[in-house]
C-alpha cells in the first residue's frame, strides 16, 4: 500500500468521505475517545462527520453535551477528550493510572499531595452533589473547606477528581462550562479486567482509525508499545466481540494494522457526498482524530517540503485530499462568523469549490452568514 492509498483508507473509515454516523453522540461513541481541547472547533469535528440530511448545528451539538450524552473530560492523557456516557467509566478506569503518573510533578507543584488529596476530593464531591456548578463555585467550596486553590492548583484538583471519578463535565450555565457528580452523568457498569478493557481500546480504535501502527495507538492511547502488541493480541483473539478480523498491511516498509471489516466497509461507500467532499476539501479543527489519532511526524498529512506541523493557535487546518493545505480558523462573532483563510498555495478551481463548500457547511452548522478572510502565509 501506498501513501495516498493510506491516506484514502484514513479518511473513509474516519467518516470524512461519505459521512456515516447518524449523530454527533454516534460520531463519538465509535471513536471511543475524541481529543476535544478546543471545545468549539472539536464539536465542527463532530458535525462534519455526520450525513448531511442529518448534519447537526453547533446548538444541537451542545444540546448533546449538556443533556450528558457527550460528556468531556481528562482522559488517556492529560488532556480533554470527548466520550460516550456508556464508554466514560471503563476508559477512565483503565487509564486513570497512566495519567495520575503523568500529572505526578504538577501535583506536587501545586500542593495536591498527602491528606489534601482526600480533602480535595470530599469537598468537591460535597458541592457537587448540589448540582452542577461552575469554577468559581467550586473553588469558593475549597476556600470554605481551608483548601484554597486558584489556577493551575484548580486545574490539578479538578483532573485527580476527574480520574478519580468524582467530577465530570457539566451543562453550561451561559457561557460558563461546569462540573457534575460523576454517578449523576455516567450509568452504573461493572468493571472491565484491565487485558480486556485494553483489548477493546485497540479494537475500536483500529475500527475507526485504521490502517495504524502500533507507535500510533501508543501514542495516542498514552499505554506502552508493550501494553499496545498485547492489545492487538488480544484484540485479534477476540475478533467480533468489538470490531473485525484484524489485518496488516505494509506501507513503506513500515506494518499497519487494520480493521478488514472497517476498511472494506468504508470502501464499499462510492459516494462521497457532494460540496466539500467531493472535492477533497476539509476544514479540521487541529487537534481532530486524523491529525491526533495517529504519531508524530504524521508524514501522510506533510505537503512536499514540510517534515513537521505544529499547532498554530488560534488557527486549525485546512485539508486537501488529505494533505495539509493551510490553516484557517473559524471567529464567531454575534452576527457572523468570520472565517480565516491561511493557504500555503494556489488552488485549483476544483479546491476552490471544495473550500467554498466548506465554508457553507461552517455556515449551516453555527446558523450564521460566513465572512471570508484570505491571508497569505
Amino acid at each position: 500500500m501506498d501513501v495516498a492509498t493510506l491516506r484514502d483508507l484514513r479518511l473513509r473509515v474516519q467518516g470524512l468521505r461519505a459521512p456515516f454516523d447518524a449523530s454527533a453522540s454516534d460520531v463519538v461513541r465509535r471513536f471511543v475517545a475524541v481529543q476535544a481541547q478546543e471545545f468549539v472547533p472539536s464539536q465542527w469535528g463532530l458535525a462534519a462527520r455526520v450525513p448531511h440530511d442529518r448534519r447537526p448545528g453547533a446548538a444541537s451539538v451542545a444540546a448533546a453535551i449538556d443533556d450528558g450524552e457527550i460528556l468531556r473530560t481528562h482522559v488517556l492523557r492529560p488532556t480533554w477528550h470527548f466520550l460516550h456516557r456508556d464508554d466514560a467509566r471503563w476508559v477512565l478506569e483503565l487509564s486513570a493510572e497512566r495519567v495520575h503518573r503523568a500529572n505526578a510533578m504538577y501535583y506536587r507543584q501545586t500542593g495536591l499531595e498527602g491528606a489534601d488529596v482526600a480533602r480535595a476530593m470530599d469537598l468537591v464531591a460535597a458541592v457537587l452533589e448540589g448540582g452542577h456548578r461552575t469554577r468559581a463555585e467550586i473553588t469558593a467550596a475549597l476556600e470554605g473547606g481551608g483548601l484554597p486553590k486558584a489556577g493551575l492548583g484548580f486545574t490539578y484538583v479538578m483532573l485527580h477528581a476527574e480520574l478519580e471519578r468524582v467530577a465530570i463535565s457539566g451543562a453550561n450555565v451561559g457561557k460558563q462550562r461546569t462540573y457534575a457528580a460523576f454517578d449523576e452523568r455516567v450509568p452504573p457498569a461493572p468493571p472491565k479486567p484491565r487485558d480486556e478493557a485494553l483489548a477493546e481500546l485497540a479494537a475500536r480504535y483500529l475500527a475507526a482509525r485504521g490502517p495504524a501502527t502500533d507507535r500510533d495507538f501508543a501514542a495516542w492511547s498514552g499505554f506502552t508499545l508493550g501494553d499496545t502488541r498485547q492489545a492487538f493480541a488480544d484484540a485479534a483473539d477476540r475478533a467480533g466481540a468489538h470490531g473485525g478480523r484484524i489485518e496488516h498491511v505494509d506501507v513503506d516498509g513500515v506494518t499497519h494494522r487494520l480493521d478488514a471489516e472497517a476498511v472494506a466497509a468504508a470502501s464499499d461507500r462510492s459516494n462521497v457526498g457532494d460540496g466539500a467532499q467531493a472535492t477533497g476539501v476539509d476544514l479540521l479543527q487541529a487537534y481532530d482524530e486524523y491529525i491526533m489519532g495517529y504519531a508524530a511526524p504524521r508524514a501522510y498529512l506533510l505537503p512536499d517540503g514540510l517534515d513537521a506541523v505544529h499547532a498554530e493557535f488560534p488557527l486549525h487546518a485546512l485539508m486537501i485530499d488529505g494533505v495539509m493545505s493551510g490553516r484557517w480558523a473559524p471567529v464567531v462573532e454575534a452576527k457572523r462568523v468570520r472565517v480565516r483563510l491561511v493557504p500555503w498555495r494556489g488552488f485549483t478551481a476544483r479546491e476552490q469549490r471544495g473550500v467554498a463548500a466548506s465554508v457553507a457547511e461552517l455556515e449551516a452548522f453555527f446558523g450564521l452568514p460566513a465572512a471570508v478572510e484570505v491571508e497569505r502565509d
